[in-house]
Formats: C-alpha cells, sequence, structure tokens
C-alpha cells in the first residue's frame, strides 16, 4: 500500500482494531477510525476517529467516501446472552450492507475479518485447510460463516475485490483474553476443565496485523478466505505452561472433568444473566478446553507472503514486556 491513501477500519476500538489502525497510521495512511464504543484519544494525526454504528448505513456511507480499503473487524462477539438474531444482525447483514456500500463508493478492496469458529472442532487430525467443512456450534460462530457467504456474494455481484480472513487464536498485549489468562495465573486461580490436551494455534498481535496488510496490498485476489495462524500449534497445557514460565508463576496442575465445566457455564450462565452481567464461565467459553484449533496456513504463504515467525515463547515475552496499543477515541 502506497503512502497517503485513505483507509477505513470497523472494530477499530478492539484489541486488533487498535494494534491495526495504529501499524496503517505509522505507515502514512489516513485512517479513518469507527466503533461503536468511545475510547481513548490517539495522539496520532493520521486517524479520525468516528463512533458509529455499523448498522446504520446512513452515517457510515459518507465515512466511505475517497476509501481505498476497508478493514471489516466490528463484529458482535462477546456477548453470551445475545440471541442468533442480534448476532445476524451485525455479523450478518450489517457486513453484506457495507460491502455494497464500499462498492457504491469506489473502494478498491474490502478485507473482511472472520473467524476460524466457522470449523467448530478441528479435531485431531492434518490441520484444516479453508476448503474444510464447517461445523460452527455457537450462534456467534454460525453468524461469522453466514456473515462470509454474505459478503462474498455482495463483493462478487459489484465486483469488489474482497479477501476474508479466518484468524486463529491472537494474543498480545492489550488482548482482554491474553490479560484474563496472565491474571488467573498470577493469583493462582487457574484450572483446567478437562485434560488440557486439545490444540491450540496461538497468533501474536503483530503478525495478525501483518496478515491484514498483505490482504489489502497482494494483487489480484478477488473473493479468497485466508486462515491465519501462528508457526505453532501446541496442546493447551504446553501454551499455559508457556505463559506461566514466562511470567515466572508456578505452573497449574488443577483439572476438573469436562461434565462439571459444563454444570458451572450453565449456572453462571443463569445467574450472572439475571444480574445482568456477562458470566466469568459460559458454556461457550469452555470451548478454550475442549475444541482443537490446529489450521492449515499454507494459502496465505503462498498468496499472500505471510510468514509467521514469532513462536510462543517470544510472543510472550513481548506480551509482557509490551504496553497496549491505546484505542482512539471516537466522535460523533
Amino acid at each position: 500500500m502506497s503512502a497517503r491513501r485513505t483507509v477505513l477500519v470497523t472494530g477499530a476500538g478492539g484489541f486488533i482494531g487498535a494494534h491495526l489502525v495504529d501499524r496503517l497510521a505509522s505507515l502514512g495512511m489516513q485512517v479513518r477510525a469507527l466503533d461503536l464504543r468511545p475510547q481513548v484519544r490517539s495522539a496520532r494525526d493520521e486517524v479520525q476517529a468516528h463512533q458509529v454504528n455499523i448498522c446504520d448505513p446512513a452515517a457510515v456511507a459518507p465515512l466511505l467516501e475517497g476509501v481505498d480499503t476497508v478493514f471489516h473487524l466490528a463484529s458482535l462477539h462477546l456477548e453470551v446472552g445475545a440471541d442468533p438474531a442480534a448476532f445476524d444482525a451485525v455479523n450478518v447483514k450489517a457486513a453484506a450492507d457495507l460491502v455494497t456500500l464500499a462498492a457504491e463508493r469506489g473502494v478498491r478492496r474490502f478485507v473482511h475479518t472472520s473467524s476460524v469458529g466457522v470449523y467448530g472442532d478441528a479435531g485431531r487430525g492434518l490441520p484444516l485447510a479453508e476448503s474444510a467443512p464447517k461445523h460452527p456450534d455457537s450462534p456467534y460462530e454460525r453468524s461469522k460463516l453466514k456473515g462470509e457467504r454474505a459478503v462474498l456474494a455482495r463483493g462478487h455481484d459489484a465486483g469488489l475485490e474482497l479477501v476474508v480472513l479466518r484468524p486463529a487464536w491472537v494474543y498480545g498485549p492489550g488482548c482482554p483474553r491474553t490479560g484474563k489468562l496472565l491474571r488467573t495465573l498470577e493469583k493462582r486461580q487457574f484450572f483446567y476443565i478437562g485434560r488440557g490436551d486439545n490444540l491450540r494455534h496461538p497468533l501474536y498481535i503483530d503478525e495478525m496485523i501483518d496478515a491484514f496488510t498483505l490482504a489489502a496490498g497482494a494483487g489480484g485476489l478477488h473473493s479468497r478466505i485466508f486462515n491465519v495462524g501462528g508457526p505453532e500449534i501446541m496442546p493447551l497445557r504446553a501454551m499455559v505452561e508457556t505463559f506461566a514460565r514466562g511470567a515466572k508463576l508456578p505452573i497449574p496442575t488443577l483439572h476438573l472433568p469436562m461434565a462439571l465445566g459444563y454444570v458451572a457455564g450453565w449456572g453462571a450462565e443463569l445467574a450472572f444473566h439475571a444480574a445482568g452481567h456477562e458470566p466469568p464461565l459460559s458454556r461457550r467459553s469452555l470451548a478454550f478446553f475442549r475444541s482443537n484449533n490446529a489450521w492449515d496456513i499454507s494459502a496465505a504463504r503462498n498468496e499472500l507472503g505471510f510468514e509467521p515467525t514469532i513462536d510462543l515463547d517470544e510472543g510472550v515475552r513481548r506480551t509482557l514486556a509490551g504496553s497496549p496499543v491505546r484505542p482512539v477515541m471516537m466522535v460523533k
């Protein structure tokens, strides 16, 4: 991507979005950063921040004028109590409508953020390629699969260059999930649900951002989907132990049966939703302990030039040493 291009990032206030905005601005891009919630002010002159609901096309449309590339990260994600219709409204309809708006205003490329959750459990075989069968098992995951299909169809009909990225488990400074893991380890409160032998595929945040910039700049891409993961696939137990060793904390050893975890998750959902709060444990969050994550990233290597090199030891070191990227404050 050449300097002075104008790009638009939705979900700019989130963990990945904030890092992406910071990288794009550092490359000299003029960044229009959109998010639903107000955040902390950015000192970068290259960033224009807007508090916008992507479900409101009248508010989004003017911000697409003169934009070269859209990076679409906004989604309904962590809201455990949301019903399927709410997930579909944001992750399917609003995403597809954004593609149409972008095409109408001459946007060159649209980079859509999906999820490896569209596969469901990867199982214990070879890492799954993009064409593998899809078995999403939560409203969020099902909405992300429907969202992929909707944006690809709209992009095809409009002749818009569209690339879909399916990120693996992204971690790093400023990540709420990473922070929660480290806090529970520090407080000696971490325990496994199940044996801890399910596979994880961690990806350090800087290399996720590399994938976004490569997807925006690579030539000849139309309606392509890429898995994006780190250089290592490992059992959950090995991943957690690497975080514990890096932080110089005791290695957790407590394991609870998976059945007990489901009972606890169900009970936490009922109790916390009744009080209007998100539960600390839910049946959906149990996927961290249950599902296998193993993704074939050879297509991204071959077609985008994506080559992850930051192993988990190095990524944990950078996470502990780094400061979170402060998201931009959104203005109406």
